[in-house]
């Protein structure tokens, strides 16, 4: 099993997988660049054998069950017009400025892909049925990101995130091969029961 990977992770890396069919999924990638102190949670390439081409996929994982993302103290901000929970403005303030560091990392370190896909996997984020200001505001935030970047930063969130899941468990069922992926494997084992 990977070092340090959480579960959440592991299914995000086996999504991408056997989904995608990318061949290399790495966690909890740190810059070797002195003082930077980044990490990707998701690191998955696909690299096309047809084309040549090269598509890297770049994901932030958030596995909190409440509903909540992160705590602590925000910083005054863009977020700060979005909710008045300094919880969800924190949130966004750290996922601001971790996609800025993936992109720059990813940027330096996988320069000559084809494609980098940026992406936002969380199964359960506050408001989603009522248009949450943390919902608004990850909306704002992916806007944000494309116009600094360029690059689209996709929201896999709540029903997203729950049909994608339910996309792995039937591709999981019937399926007893050994992936390399132990999210996948642990889905087998429980899609598989006879």
């Amino acid at each position: 099993m990977p070092v340090n990977a959480t579960w959440g992770e592991l299914l995000v890396g086996a999504y991408h997988k056997r989904m995608n069919g990318c061949e290399v999924v790495s966690y909890n990638n740190r810059s070797e660049e002195r003082g930077n102190q980044m990490e990707a949670d998701v690191i998955a390439i696909d690299n096309n054998r047809d084309t040549g081409g090269q598509n890297v996929y770049v994901c932030e994982v958030v596995t909190h069950m409440s509903g909540k993302l992160y705590s602590g103290s925000p910083d005054e901000g863009w977020w700060t017009e979005f909710t008045n929970t300094k919880a969800h403005q924190y949130s966004l303030q750290k996922l601001q400025q971790k996609f800025r560091e993936d992109y720059r990392y990813v940027n330096d370190t996988f320069a000559n892909a084809d494609d980098h896909s940026y992406q936002f996997w969380a199964p359960v984020v506050t408001g989603w049925e009522r248009g949450s200001g943390l919902i608004n505001g990850l909306e704002e935030l992916g806007n944000r990101f494309e116009d600094e970047t360029g690059e689209e930063l996709k929201l896999i969130i709540n029903q997203d995130y729950t049909e994608r899941i339910q996309n792995l468990r039937k591709e999981a069922k019937g399926d007893t091969s050994d992936h390399g992926a132990p999210a996948f494997r642990f889905l087998q084992i429980l899609e598989n029961l006879k």
